[in-house]
């Protein structure tokens, strides 16, 4: 994490030419939520969330729809689709009830 805040300070301080960085760069990190992750970087940047769906069925209607699991090919391209469709769902249910 450290080095991570090293990075993060050397992008937004202005050197020579050669290490100037664009105006327009944008720098994306994901985290999960941890008290270890630097302030620094969560005070200069903009914040969002992902909220999981609310309700059973629409926990169940998210999890069909993202990839790989919303694309033809994953979905129907095992070759025992039905014990593939019911363990599937089995495991996709239990993720959204947990």
């Amino acid at each position: 994490m450290g080095t991570l805040e090293k990075i993060c300070e050397d992008l937004r301080e202005t050197g020579s030419d050669l290490t100037k960085v664009n105006r327009d760069f944008r720098l994306w990190l994901t985290s999960y939520p941890t008290d270890e992750f630097p302030v620094s970087i969560l005070q200069n940047g903009v914040k969002m969330t992902n909220e999981a769906p609310k309700g059973l069925k629409n926990n169940l209607m998210n999890s069909f729809t993202v990839s790989p699991i919303g694309q033809p090919e994953f979905f129907n391209g095992n070759s025992v689709p039905v014990k593939f469709k019911k363990l599937l769902f089995g495991l996709l249910f239990f993720h959204a009830v947990i």
